[in-house]
């Protein structure tokens, strides 16, 4: 399936989210953007986001965050994930397609630090503004 970053369809509503790293033990120093993506599939019902995290411009790893609980997605893939291996969906982890060019748990511990209730209102609200474009007959 086809993320899509939601500024390509929400346009100029949509903020990605920047920080700027110093003296961090397992990051780079520099400017971190976190690139909210969704699902293409206006059949799909995953309720997540892939966030491409860009340090410098480069990217340099891939997040999968999935903001429902642990049983939505075991019920939504079926059954349980407990055997899969594939990653989780719930909560934040390292996607397979990653480059991982920085430091993977620093990623997630950095991810983890900034989010809040805010950021993830916003995670929910762009995936049903990109979901209803493209639902919307061309």
């Amino acid at each position: 399936m086809e993320f899509i970053p939601a500024g390509e369809i929400i346009g100029a509503a949509h903020q990605v989210r920047t920080v700027s790293i110093k003296y961090s033990p397992l990051l780079p120093d520099g400017e971190y953007k976190f690139v909210d993506t969704y699902c293409a599939d206006p059949e799909c019902d995953c309720r997540k986001t892939m966030i491409e995290v860009l340090h410098n411009r480069k990217l340099v790893s891939i997040l999968n965050y999935g903001w429902e609980s642990a049983a939505f997605y075991e019920n939504w893939m079926g059954g349980s994930t407990e055997d899969d291996p594939m990653p989780k969906m719930h909560g934040a982890s390292i996607d397979i397609t990653s480059p991982n060019l920085v430091s993977a748990d620093g990623i997630l511990e950095l991810f983890n630090a900034l989010l809040d209730d805010v950021w993830i209102a916003k995670f929910k609200r762009h995936y049903h503004e990109v979901k209803a474009a493209m639902s919307r007959p061309c």
